[in-house]
């Protein structure tokens, strides 16, 4: 594994580490955890979503209903970019829960784990995470080869028996990348989350949470479309998607266990979404693999433990908790 050098930077005007290491150079969000940002080597083309709102910390977001939109997901919408962590929920909180939209994982305060330092070169940098609602210790761990970066994350708690969690490692891309991008991935079948107003939907003939073709709900409506927006999750028959701009010579792919993470959710917001902070200028494409197929709260019984032949649950441990693993290449495309 290549030697990162971390230092300590600002993105967006909130804190963050950058990490360079093979060939690659990663920002790393403080709050939230959030992958803002991966890049070749002196280069600036990023392929991962960038809000169009300012960045704020989370009690900011919440106290500033006119900017944020009020509600559960203030907290996380104030500070989100690129990919985020979702943990120990994916969607809005149970009755009765404090938790933030798509967990507490998203708004935490995050810290370096000793002895990566800033200024020093290592092999693996870690950061880590107490959830105070979940009761969960977060660690995530990053290391570079190449234009490769493994992240593991492990998950712990301190209850004597297992526990039930939902996750999501809820990657978005966004322009300039996004426009004209083209989407792989390997899925045989997909439906359309009810959840979402029927009038932005892409699909003329879909209803709620019915089948669509794979292929259509991963196709991005270009940025001069008509507005949509739409949520699929898909089940996936490999852990893999790629994201492709030919005429940029580059792609973005990400790698897992599909036993692990075995649906993808796509999301595609296109200047549907009217409310704050979107303001119908919105441009993201939410490719969020996961262990439940919808980000809802709580699931009606047709999706409690299994549905349509996956399961939809994922238990931590007592002890030594769960350990899950990903690869992401920011790679070059090679000339036909």
């Amino acid at each position: 594994m290549a030697e990162i050098t971390v230092t300590e930077t600002e993105w967006r005007g909130v804190g963050a580490w950058r990490l360079a290491g093979g060939d690659l150079e990663i920002v790393v969000t403080r709050v939230g955890a959030h992958l803002a940002a991966i890049t070749g080597r002196g280069e600036t083309l990023n392929p991962l979503w960038q809000p169009p709102w300012s960045a704020t910390s989370p009690q900011d977001g919440v106290d500033r209903p006119d900017v944020y939109g009020g509600g559960p997901e203030a907290s996380l919408l104030a500070g989100i970019v690129g990919h985020n962590l979702c943990l120990d929920r994916f969607g809005p909180p149970r009755p009765g829960e404090s938790r933030p939209v798509h967990g507490e994982a998203g708004v935490a305060t995050w810290k370096l784990v000793a002895p990566e330092l800033p200024g020093g070169g290592v092999e693996s940098v870690r950061i880590a995470a107490e959830l105070l609602e979940a009761r969960l210790r977060v660690e995530r761990a990053f290391r570079v080869e190449g234009e490769e970066l493994l992240v593991t994350t492990s998950v712990t708690h301190r209850d004597d028996e297992p526990r039930a969690i939902e996750w999501a490692e809820h990657v978005t891309l966004g322009d300039p990348f996004l426009d004209g991008a083209v989407f792989h991935a390997e899925a045989d079948a997909g439906w359309i989350w009810g959840g979402e107003p029927r009038e932005s939907w892409r699909f003329s003939n879909a209803v709620p949470e019915g089948e669509v073709d794979v292929s259509a709900a991963l196709a991005m409506p270009r940025s001069d479309a008509a507005a949509a927006g739409d949520i699929v999750a898909t089940r996936l028959t490999r852990g893999w998607f790629r994201a492709e701009r030919a005429d940029l010579g580059r792609y973005l792919e990400y790698e897992w266990d599909a036993d692990e993470f075995p649906w993808l959710c796509l999301w595609t917001q296109h200047q549907s979404r009217t409310g704050k902070p979107w303001n119908g200028v919105t441009r993201a494409r939410g490719m969020e693999f996961s262990t439940k197929p919808f980000p809802e709260g709580e699931p009606p019984a047709e999706r409690v433990g299994s549905f349509q032949g996956r399961p939809t649950t994922c238990i931590v441990p007592a002890g030594d908790g769960l350990v899950r693993s990903m690869t992401v290449r920011w790679g070059i495309l090679q000339a036909p």
